[in-house]
């Protein structure tokens, strides 16, 4: 590619025209020189005649002697003055006359010198005037042919000077631009580069100047590109390739190839080309992030069902075996620690996981603690060794925010039993075979079978069914009653208030208990919501069951840690309570004690808040965990449930009995209340009403029942058990 040196050619008339103009300028003075000539030969004889004739006039009148001689004399004179010969014939005829003849005739030719004279000079006039007009008229032709001339030379000297300056400023800008402008010769070598190429390259100009293009480009692309080159077609192609600069960067370009080797501004092959880095490693971010776990960087599901479809069409006769682990208890992990610390176990067993996979398997994280291997060219011994190995490393200690962790898993082992069974499929296989290890007692392996098939789908369908009766209306809430130990007299038990206990009125296996679908909930994540339904409802129940005139009824609710711990449950609470106008004071939360202590650094500031408001907090199943006894203090509780293990045993074992006793006094130490649960009989209830226990609950007084009933029990219409 060129610039312009100069302005162009200077623009300048032609040699022929300039001769013609200085000739054409000679000839008119010439002309005038002659005109001028012309006029003064014609009027001087005149004048001399005219000054003879005035000569002889004024002799004439000093009345000469010898007027013939002076006459004859004064002709020759006139003649040769250029007189014609009749005005010489005039003064040699007055000779033969007087002299007034002479006199008169005389005045005559004077008169008629004197006429041509005048003649003469109108003459001049004119031809000078004519001369004059002709010349002004001429020059002004000419002088307006100059002007126009010159005016067109002016616009060609601009328009020439426009395109230098427009030239300059393309070619700045060209050599300025972010695209990059290569102009390669017919064996590939640079011979011009824009100043944009050193980025592009990581090299001066001046030095790739010369040099080969195909030796900067990836050998892997140089190949198509020499083809390019060597093939040279008309138009222009789009090309992309790498460079490898010198310091060991890759450089990804697109671009466009022109052939202009006709073109004699350039006569190169021209390359524009642009750095397309940023974006492909984008796009290669972006597909990584498609195809990835974010958290462990694994594959994710939707990867391995591709690479799983892929390993089923080309498998042929080799065995394919998938392996899917599921950490037990892993919701404690994040319940008791913070799902940070969560996300760092799964890091740990997502790196164990690696270890455990040989090269060309696929190790992935579903979702959550849900972990899959895909197995190709192994059958099911291979993946039980396989198994046994992750439990050997998942089952050494981790250390998680300072605290060590035993971590387990249930896994599941299918492998493909007949032909066009999909992906899909075989996950599910997986995923059942997981389920039946599970509910084996965790930390354990299990092959699918066709014939458990029904009973892990049944499993499966049920947390589907789950799933939608929370939109269905199908959970109903029974209410148990809390009685007021030492204050009834033998006719009616005194309620002090109710728990809240959830039942699912499922519509082809009719009332379940909690025990049915409470574990599937927690293990499935549903029992945020399902946990929400209870509490809302609870607060409406515990309104409609307030009566006039009678002491007010509280109203216990079961609360899990992972709804505890859910964002905005502190705000749930407070909006349950303004909706349905329940008094806060009315309202008991109820946690498990293990729960309570798994987390006791996230889930004390939560109780501290919620007691605060005037909730009250309860403890339940106290003393199942035996070290809490040493926090109880520390934690925001104004009740404790003495759990049912410890009330059977009250009346005839006596450590049973000295346990029950020594948390009760505990709780009157600590001005709790307390409540046991489980009473069954009569001797119970007498036991710890002696013990000081505050309220009990149990089949004794009453099982859980629907609000209406629960509302009975209140006005007296069902008395449940007698007191004793």
């Amino acid at each position: 590619m060129t610039q312009h040196e100069d302005a162009g050619p200077t623009p300048q008339g032609s040699p022929w025209r300039i001769l013609l103009t200085v000739l054409g300028t000679l000839a008119v003075i010439g002309v005038e020189f002659v005109l001028l000539y012309g006029v003064y030969a014609r009027a001087t004889p005149v004048a001399q005649q005219r000054v003879v004739v005035a000569e002889l006039a004024g002799t004439l009148d000093s009345a000469p002697r010898d007027l013939p001689a002076l006459l004859d004399a004064a002709a020759a004179r006139l003649a040769a003055a250029g007189a014609d010969g009749d005005q010489v014939q005039v003064l040699r005829a007055a000779a033969d006359g007087s002299v007034d003849e002479a006199r008169a005739d005389v005045a005559a030719l004077s008169a008629d010198l004197a006429d041509h004279s005048s003649s003469l000079d109108t003459q001049a006039a004119l031809a000078y005037t004519g001369m004059l007009v002709v010349a002004s008229v001429g020059w002004m032709f000419w002088f307006r042919r100059l002007v126009s001339r010159h005016r067109r030379l002016q616009a060609e000297v601009t328009e020439q000077a426009a395109l230098v300056a427009s030239e300059g400023r393309l070619a700045s800008l060209v050599r300025r631009s972010a695209d990059v402008i290569v102009v390669l010769g017919t064996d590939g070598r640079v011979s011009y580069a824009t100043d944009s190429a050193a980025g592009l390259f990581g090299v001066p100009v001046a030095e790739l100047l010369g040099t080969a293009i195909h030796d900067r480009v990836r050998r892997a692309d140089a190949e198509p590109l020499v083809a390019l080159l060597d093939a040279r077609p008309e138009g222009d192609a789009e090309v992309g390739f790498r460079l490898t600069r010198d310091d060991g960067r890759t450089v990804h370009v697109e671009g466009v190839f022109t052939n202009l080797l006709a073109d004699p501004g350039v006569a190169g092959l021209v390359l524009t080309l642009r750095d397309v880095t940023a974006r492909v490693e984008l796009e290669t971010q972006l597909t990584h992030q498609a195809l990835h776990d974010p958290l462990t960087g694994l594959s994710n599901r939707r990867l391995l069902g591709d690479r799983l479809e892929h390993a089923l069409r080309r498998r042929g006769s080799r065995d394919l075996t998938v392996v899917l682990c599921d950490l037990d208890d892993f919701k404690d992990v994040n319940d008791r620690l913070g799902h940070a610390a969560g996300d760092q176990l799964l890091l740990e067993v997502a790196s164990r996981l690696r270890t455990v996979a040989r090269e060309g398997d696929t190790v992935a994280r579903l979702g959550g603690d849900e972990f899959a291997l895909l197995l190709e060219d192994t059958g099911l011994a291979g993946a039980r060794e396989v198994a046994d190995r992750i439990h050997e490393w998942l089952a050494q200690p981790v250390v998680v925010e300072g605290e060590t962790v035993s971590v387990s898993a249930s896994i599941g082992l299918a492998d493909v039993l007949a032909e066009g069974v999909t992906a899909e499929e075989l996950l599910q296989h997986a995923d059942v075979a997981m389920y039946l290890a599970k509910d084996g007692g965790k930390r354990a392996t299990a092959v699918y079978e066709a014939s458990l098939h029904s009973a892990a789908l049944e499993r499966l369908q049920l947390r589907a069914d789950l799933e939608r009766a929370l939109g269905a209306g199908e959970l109903v809430l029974h209410y148990q009653p809390t009685i007021t130990l030492g204050l009834d007299d033998g006719l009616a038990p005194t309620v002090h208030g109710f728990e809240a206990l959830v039942r699912w009125q499922h519509p082809e296996r009719g009332l379940l208990a909690p025990v049915h679908f409470v574990p599937l909930a927690e293990e499935s994540g549903l029992i945020v919501p399902l946990g929400t339904w209870v509490l809302q409802e609870a607060c409406r129940s515990a309104v409609a069951l307030q009566q006039p005139g009678r002491p007010d009824v509280a109203m216990s609710v079961n609360v899990a840690v992972a709804q505890l711990t859910a964002p905005g449950f502190v705000d749930l609470v407070h909006a349950s309570l303004a909706e349905s106008g329940l008094a806060p004071h009315l309202l008991v939360l109820e946690i498990t004690e293990t729960a309570v202590l798994a987390g006791a650094d996230v889930v004390a500031p939560l109780l501290a808040q919620l007691r605060a408001t005037g909730i009250r907090i309860a403890i339940d199943d106290f003393g199942t965990g035996y070290s809490s006894l040493s926090y109880l203090r520390d934690l925001p509780v104004d009740v404790l449930k003495v759990d049912k293990s410890f009330v059977d045993h009250v009346v005839r074992d006596e450590q049973g009995a000295s346990l029950a006793e020594a948390i009760i006094a505990m709780g009157h130490s600590l001005h709790l209340t307390t409540v046991a649960e489980g009473v069954e009989d009569r001797d119970q209830a007498t036991w710890l009403t002696s013990a000081g226990a505050t309220y009990g609950q149990g089949y004794l007084w009453s099982r859980p029942v629907p609000l209406v009933q629960a509302a009975a029990l209140l006005n007296g219409a069902e008395r449940g058990v007698p007191a004793p």
